[in-house]
C-alpha cells in the first residue's frame, strides 16, 4: 500500500500519538534523570504528600512503555498489524501500572478514555494494516 492509500483519519491518529508518546517518553526520561526535582514538583503540584511509593525505576518504566507506544504507532503509520499490538500492548500497561505499583486510586480515568478512543479508531482502520 501507497502513502496516499492510507486513510486520512488514521494518519491523524498516528500523528497525535506520535506527538503524545514522544512527548511522554521525553516527559518521563527527564523525571528519571533528574527524579529529585520531579518529586518536589509532584509534592508541590499535586494531592501527593509523599513520593515513597515511586523511584526514578517507575519513571524509567513508563519512558520504556512510551518508546513501545511510539514504534507501533510508527509501524501503523507504516501499515503493519503488529504496531497496533504493540502500541495497544504499551497503553494497557500504561493504565495499569501506577495502579499496580501505587495503588487503585492512581487510575488515571483521562488515560483511560484516550486510549479506549485510540485504540477504537486503530480498530476501525485494521483492514488498511496489512
Amino acid at each position: 500500500m501507497d502513502k496516499k492509500d492510507r486513510p486520512d483519519f488514521l494518519s491523524a491518529l498516528c500523528i497525535l500519538t506520535f506527538i503524545g508518546s514522544s512527548v511522554a517518553f521525553v516527559a518521563y526520561f527527564l523525571s528519571a534523570l533528574f527524579f529529585e526535582q520531579a518529586a518536589k514538583f509532584i509534592i508541590e503540584y499535586s494531592s501527593w504528600h509523599t513520593v515513597e511509593a515511586i523511584s526514578p525505576l517507575y519513571f524509567t518504566s513508563f519512558m520504556v512503555l512510551y518508546a513501545v507506544s511510539l514504534t507501533g504507532a510508527i509501524r501503523m503509520w507504516k501499515q503493519h498489524r503488529d504496531g497496533f499490538f504493540m502500541y495497544s500492548f504499551a497503553q494497557l500497561i500504561i493504565i495499569f501500572l501506577p495502579v499496580i505499583w501505587v495503588n487503585g486510586a492512581a487510575l488515571s480515568v483521562t488515560n483511560l478514555i484516550f486510549t479506549i478512543v485510540f485504540v477504537a479508531g486503530y480498530t476501525w482502520y485494521w483492514k488498511w494494516l496489512s
